[in-house]
């Protein structure tokens, strides 16, 4: 027999009193709730990327299927990654070609295979990031120490080589349909690092790099220039002069690169700001502030979902401070478990991989904060709840990153902007890592709401009402 839907009703009503007087208790949380505020009509700087390296291709291209294919869908299909820097090779060019930098003697060059093979991976993916390219070191019969190691420099003469040798490499890219969008010359140029590394003085890097850019523009190259890519960002004042003092390197170049291994090491990213103010100070105005390069150098939590929780405080303190593009060190790496999102095996043919949560905390941003973007205004009432926001009107979408770095939870209540219906949330927690949240989750309270578990990080897309 079919009942009334009043009847029905009226069953629910009375089910506490049959029940002997008991309650319902609420599926909410009891936990403090912090006002965050969203201003979209002020506006900071526009986003052109995030990502990581992706140099190690040679130790990738070496792991054996499923595997290798399960790490590149990760990477390059799942993460989205709108910017991979990759790492030209010096055995590219193992002996002068022919000692004419003018003429290219194709039979002195070695084709980068393993290199071009990973360009194909990645595109084939349907991800198409921009493609930016520093070098470590140039080959080592170009330098002063006849070794690609631990520093030197590029030897008195060796500029139109050298700029040969960069042309000869973006026409490899170029014929393989993936050119490479922005080139540094040298990666860390103060740095005599104990591993592929070359230095130079600021001038003499100038004056290197307009050969380069003069070539460049003679072979009809469509790159463009970054850098100078100091490893330590105050240096950066005294080297970019010397760059942009080049007319040829004026012409081409698009951003400052720097990298933050001054004073910022994790766990702690409160110096940032200052780190990154010299290289604000120092450059023209309007140029985006790339940070290309940083990593845990502390041993300090590696594999852990700490490290996890403060690279997303490291991005979220490098975009209030103007960063505009942020590059992990490795999207993956063999050994570990640190310094990369996904770690592979060191021994070729070794099965196995991890994904680390710093994976997860880059995907926050990588996957939903896309070029484009316009960072706005977002404010917090609590400083161990710390937010960005990002306006893309390309897709009317408007999109939060929260980070509760606090050790217990927090609701995150949101007010301002006119954003329609309920937004889409992924978080990342001790517990999860990327979870979609369910529209009728308890941890949402109606469409501005978000329950933040301690040490988690939560992206919010609403669409922005007409």
């Amino acid at each position: 027999m079919l009942m009334h839907p009043r009847t029905v009703l009226l069953a629910w009503l009375l089910l506490p009193l049959a029940l002997g007087g008991a309650r319902c208790n609420s599926p909410y949380a009891r936990v403090p709730a912090v006002a965050i505020a969203l201003d979209p009509t002020t506006t900071y700087q526009r986003i052109d990327g995030f990502g990581g390296s992706a140099a190690d291709e040679s130790a990738l291209r070496a792991m054996p299927e499923p595997d290798r294919s399960a790490v590149l869908d990760l990477l390059f299909g799942d993460l989205e990654p709108s910017v991979v820097r990759i790492k030209p090779r010096p055995a590219m060019e193992p002996a002068n070609d022919d000692a004419d930098p003018v003429h290219v003697n194709a039979a002195g060059f070695v084709r980068p295979d393993d290199h071009l093979w990973q360009l194909a991976e990645i595109f084939a993916r349907g991800n198409h990031p921009f493609l930016l390219g520093a070098l470590w070191t140039p080959p080592a019969w170009m330098k002063t120490t006849s070794q690609e190691c631990c520093g030197g420099t590029l030897r008195a003469g060796m500029e139109t080589e050298l700029a040969e040798f960069f042309s000869v490499y973006l026409s490899y890219l170029e014929a393989a349909g993936h050119p490479l969008d922005s080139l540094s010359i040298q990666n860390e140029p103060e740095a005599a690092s104990p591993w592929d590394a070359n230095t130079y003085a600021p001038l003499r890097m100038g004056k290197v790099l307009e050969a380069v850019a003069q070539r460049i523009v003679a072979d009809g190259h469509s790159t463009r220039l970054h850098g100078p890519d100091n490893a330590i960002a105050s240096f950066l004042p005294v080297f970019l002069p010397a760059l942009l003092a080049k007319p040829t390197v004026l012409s081409l170049f698009d951003a400052v690169g720097f990298h933050l291994y001054g004073g910022t090491f994790y766990p702690d990213s409160s110096t940032i700001a200052a780190d990154v103010a010299p290289v604000a100070n120092a450059a023209p105005a309007g140029m985006p502030l790339w940070m290309t390069e940083f990593s845990n150098t502390t041993f300090r939590g590696y594999g852990s979902h700490d490290e996890g929780i403060w690279q997303a405080e490291l991005i979220h303190e490098s975009l209030l401070s103007g960063v505009s593009m942020y590059v992990m060190w490795n999207l993956y790496r063999p050994g570990g478990p640190g310094e990369a999102a996904i770690v592979i095996p060191t021994t070729p043919g070794a099965h196995g991989y991890t994904v680390t949560p710093k994976y997860w905390t880059l995907r926050q941003y990588a996957k939903y904060v896309r070029p484009g973007a316009v960072r706005i205004e977002a404010s917090s009432g609590d400083a161990d709840l710390l937010v960005s926001a990002f306006r893309d009107d390309t897709v009317g979408k408007l999109v939060a990153v929260v980070i509760n770095r606090a050790a217990a939870p927090r609701w995150a209540v949101f007010s301002g902007a006119n954003l329609s219906g309920a937004p889409e949330i992924v978080r990342t927690s001790e517990l999860e890592s990327g979870s979609e949240l369910a529209p009728d989750s308890v941890d949402r309270f109606a469409d501005r709401s978000l329950l933040m578990p301690a040490r988690s990080v939560a992206t919010l897309i609403w669409t922005l009402a007409e």
